[in-house]
């Protein structure tokens, strides 16, 4: 059988000063920014072709970030327990800073921007509170959990919110003040939190190595898969149906899971390992509109499989561990960061065993930078 042709075949490239931590793509796929253990955040505009340090090194590190899906602000927060929020001004114009956000919660690292418009979602100890961008001020209404709120999670149709701690998860539907919100019991913390794209299933990685997932739009009663070598640090799901329901990937000590489920009820749900990476598999990511997934591993490799668990290209991070990896929102661009500073952004020619449906791809345009 001949191999796989190459997905990837040129990349982008440049550095930061400390090991970056997070990164976001805006919803036009026009800027990236990256967030760093040194504080540092760095947003690259490729239209303009620069790039602009809105924020220099600090003491504390920056975990989380992202931009509103109406394109409107960028969101960050990390170690120092301040919420940071920039406008963006368009390409070209640098973006205007809010003044910092004390909360006064310790380290924030969970936070979610509503798939539309501009609500942010932020876990602030054991409360998740909820900053509106139309009226630049936070809703008096908020959730608190029985522990720190460790993951957060909307669903696709921006309607119910979820949010994780140790020995929970609770659900519920900000719009709607009234309707109590519903607890479902976990015995663990959940580390990471995701809904399927149709809203019919949430998952949870949790910290004993075990993953919860519950059908039924989460009314139906949890299923529990246990055996995982670690905790299951990182899931994603791919936002292609599948006959019964759609591929989900986990990550979890040194391997990526690939489950899909091939018949009804929670004995449907088969579990294929991707077994390749040599160092711990910090995250996982399907490029929207397609089934190609992506691993990133502190072994310094980012795997790309499809849908079927067949390895099509083992990508290289110069000998850093990579920490973070991102697609672009037309899944034709993967950025990716390194624990000593690195960034690369891989241009992906998707294969034919993974296309569903044509988008159009508009290639970063790399300005300055290296290629």
């Amino acid at each position: 059988m001949a191999p796989p042709q190459a997905l990837v075949q040129e990349r982008l490239c440049g550095t930061c000063g400390n090991a970056i931590t997070a990164q976001a793509w805006s919803a036009d796929g026009e800027f990236l920014a990256m967030a760093t253990a040194g504080g540092e955040l760095l947003l690259l505009d490729f239209r303009a072709g620069c790039e602009e340090l809105l924020r220099g090194e600090r003491d504390s590190s920056l975990d989380v970030l992202g931009f509103s899906p109406d394109g409107r602000f960028l969101m960050a927060a990390g170690q120092n327990g301040e919420l940071l929020l920039w406008e963006m001004g368009g390409t070209g114009v640098r973006p205007m800073a809010f003044d910092p956000v004390p909360l006064q919660a310790g380290w924030l690292d969970a936070a979610a921007w509503r798939p539309h418009g501009a609500l942010l979602a932020l876990g602030a100890g054991r409360r998740v509170r909820l900053w509106d961008g139309e009226r630049r001020s936070w809703r008096e209404e908020s959730q608190e959990l029985v522990r720190t709120v460790l993951s957060l999670a909307w669903s696709r149709d921006g309607q119910r919110l979820a949010a994780a701690c140790h020995g929970e998860v609770l659900l519920w539907r900000p719009d709607d003040i009234d309707e109590l919100p519903q607890r479902c019991a976990t015995g663990s913390a959940g580390v990471a939190l995701g809904w399927s794209d149709q809203g019919t299933l949430l998952a949870s990685g949790q910290l004993d190595g075990s993953l919860m997932l519950w059908p039924d739009g989460a009314a139906g009663r949890g299923w529990q898969f246990s055996g995982f070598p670690g905790k299951v640090r990182s899931l994603a799901w791919c936002d292609q149906p599948g006959r019964l329901a759609p591929l989900l990937a986990v990550a979890s000590t040194d391997i990526a899971v690939l489950w899909s489920q091939q018949d009804r009820g929670a004995k449907g749900w088969k579990p294929e390992p991707l077994v390749l990476h040599e160092g711990r598999v910090n995250t996982v990511a399907f490029a929207p509109g397609s089934s190609l997934l992506a691993s990133a591993s502190s072994d310094g490799t980012v795997a790309l499989w499809d849908g079927r668990g067949r390895l099509q290209q083992l990508l290289e991070g110069d000998g850093q561990a990579i920490t973070c990896l991102r697609w672009r929102p037309d899944g034709r661009h993967l950025a990716a960061g390194g624990d000593q500073g690195q960034w690369w952004l891989w241009p992906v020619t998707l294969p034919p065993s993974v296309r569903s449906r044509s988008q159009p791809s508009r290639p970063p345009r790399s300005g300055g930078f290296a290629p």
